[in-house]
């Protein structure tokens, strides 16, 4: 998903090679709170827990994320979560490392007869 940065992430300087989300990371990295909080949910987002057969915990996931926004002056992580990209490769780094698969990916899809039965509960679906 490329996207196309807000004003105050654009690059100061065109010639340069900029990339807005290491410039992020690496802001984050320098302050204690954002990179402890940041450690916090990435390892909770990547955490294997192989007796459920689960890659990770989707719950947990979301707790670690929401505790992230809460403790993190905006500054931080809203940069960090929403840091534009303007090349492929950054915008794959950026689904890899800053928002982890568990936090969006369902563990296993749903049949059409689930699908289904759901729409058929849901009026808008209906």
């Amino acid at each position: 998903m490329l996207t196309v940065p807000p004003k105050g992430l654009q690059c100061v300087d065109a010639e340069k090679n900029c990339n807005p989300c290491l410039d992020a990371t690496k802001a984050c990295n320098l302050n204690n709170s954002c990179k402890r909080q940041r450690s916090a949910y990435i390892a909770t987002c990547s955490k294997e827990d192989l007796n459920k057969g689960e890659v990770c915990s989707k719950k947990r996931c979301h707790k670690a994320l929401r505790l992230f926004l809460d403790r993190v002056p905006p500054e931080f992580s809203h940069r960090l979560l929403f840091c534009p990209c303007q090349s492929e490769g950054c915008a794959e780094r950026r689904r890899q490392t800053i928002v982890p698969d568990c936090s969006y990916k369902d563990k296993e899809k749903p049949n059409c007869l689930e699908l289904r039965r759901v729409c058929r509960q849901d009026s808008l679906c209906r």
